[in-house]
């Protein structure tokens, strides 16, 4: 697949790794979600060359050599740089895939964009390369606001710097038949997705990760009767989960978009659903999705396959997935066998009970994640998408955050602070440390 057929950077259009960078970086979130921040790519916050090069000695990456020059003006220069330090890395990771770090991905397109004077000539490389890359599946108009690339097909963009502003469009785009969940991302360019599912190697594991904190801190789960609460506890304590965190107060949600990251623009991901389709932790559904970790990835895959098989009835797909019955059996043994096909591939939002501060501070919610076709049938979609805010016109909105600190600053004089997000008596102490004049 040729993507670079109309761009103006020559023989760099074969390159795999070209190609894969230009896929990670931006496309594959850009058609997924309809959105991507390529600030960072086109120097904002302003990146130095020698910046790039130190992290990229530290990699131990060929293309240190080529930020240890001075950047291509034209074709012919950036072919002539670029081409043999790309062969050579291609050559490293042909001995060593492991070695590969996406800031390599990174670099190469940041230094691409430095052929390009105006920010107005890098969309236009941008959106060439997606016109070939997307194989027309679907019509787009990619435009750019501040940095932000989207398709104004799917997307609203709306930058948010103060509290007053982020509350009247709430107040605007809230419906009264549907509840709101919100997720704050201290960078836009984080995939929505579950941790769980940023690594092949936690997926594959999820059944030893899961039996092995269990095993080994068995203390930690003996209060807790369902799997969904056992998730959420694993969740809290940083293990890979198929869990999504949501919250049902806004102000939270911005909180986790200010917290870090000050140089970059944080966003707010808003979810909607209707009010009898939102689930609690004694749901059926909750209990078969939190009882996937108990098969292997293996076992999963049979689950996936078999739901695409055409049945007479729920029975005959429940016949096929028995042993996932039988395990949500073991947790709740009223459950009948009444699992549909398309909810083993579906999300659900669910309420939990609030059997630890924190999830209780949060106002927190879960997206519990099933297995998503995106990842187990490699297809170019985000589940998650299905249950985002869908405005009047049918386009899904974005909160993007700027100006972070005085945001912080506007959050601690209503109480929303690190201490009230995170009540453990660690973070408290250490929130204290830093807020010694506080008024009592």
């Amino acid at each position: 697949m040729f993507f670079f057929i109309y761009s103006e950077i020559g023989e760099l259009e074969h390159n795999a790794i070209v190609k894969s960078a230009f896929e990670k970086m931006m496309f594959e979130k850009l058609q997924s979600e309809g959105y991507c921040d390529i600030n960072p790519l086109i120097g904002r916050p302003r990146t130095s060359k020698s910046e790039i090069e130190n992290n990229l000695k530290k990699l131990d990456s060929p293309l240190a050599k080529v930020f240890a020059g001075r950047y291509a003006t034209n074709t012919e220069e950036l072919e002539k740089i670029m081409l043999p330090v790309l062969k050579e890395l291609e050559e490293k990771l042909s001995k060593n895939k492991s070695s590969f770090d996406e800031y390599n991905y990174f670099a190469i397109i940041y230094f691409v964009f430095q052929m390009y004077k105006s920010v107005d000539k890098k969309l236009d490389c941008v959106k060439e390369l997606y016109t070939t890359w997307n194989e027309h599946e679907h019509e787009y108009d990619i435009r750019m606001s501040n940095g932000i690339v989207f398709d104004a097909a799917k997307v609203e963009v709306n930058f948010i710097s103060s509290i007053n502003q982020y509350v009247d469009y709430l107040g605007q785009i809230r419906k009264k038949e549907e509840k709101l969940f919100f997720r704050g991302h201290s960078k836009v360019s984080y995939d929505l997705k579950p941790s769980l599912f940023r690594k092949e190697e936690w997926l594959s594991n999820e059944k030893k990760m899961y039996l092995e904190l269990m095993a080994k801190c068995p203390y930690e789960f003996e209060r807790l009767e369902s799997h969904i609460e056992k998730l959420a506890e694993m969740q809290h304590y940083g293990l890979p989960t198929r869990l999504l965190d949501v919250t049902q107060n806004p102000l939270v949600a911005l909180y986790f978009a200010c917290e870090s990251q000050h140089s970059y623009y944080g966003e707010i991901i808003i979810f909607s659903q209707s009010l009898d389709s939102i689930k609690y932790f004694q749901s059926d559904t909750v209990a078969m999705l939190a009882s996937l970790p108990l098969f292997t990835k293996d076992e999963q895959m049979q689950f996936y396959h078999s739901s695409f098989v055409k049945s007479s009835n729920v029975n005959d797909f429940n016949d096929k997935v028995e042993r996932l019955v039988h395990e949500v059996r073991m947790e709740r043994p009223g459950f009948k066998s009444e699992i549909r096909a398309e909810d083993i591939r579906d999300v659900v939002v669910c309420i939990p009970a609030r059997k630890n501060r924190r999830i209780d501070n949060q106002e927190g919610a879960f997206i519990v994640c099933g297995l998503l076709e995106e990842t187990y049938g490699g297809k170019k979609y985000n589940t998650l998408s299905n249950v985002r805010l869908k405005l009047d016109n049918k386009k899904i909105t974005i909160c993007i955050i700027d100006k972070k600190a005085e945001l912080l600053n506007e959050l601690e004089s209503l109480g929303i602070n690190k201490a009230k997000i995170y009540p453990e008596i660690d973070d408290v102490s250490d929130y204290i440390k830093t807020h010694v004049n506080i008024p009592t």
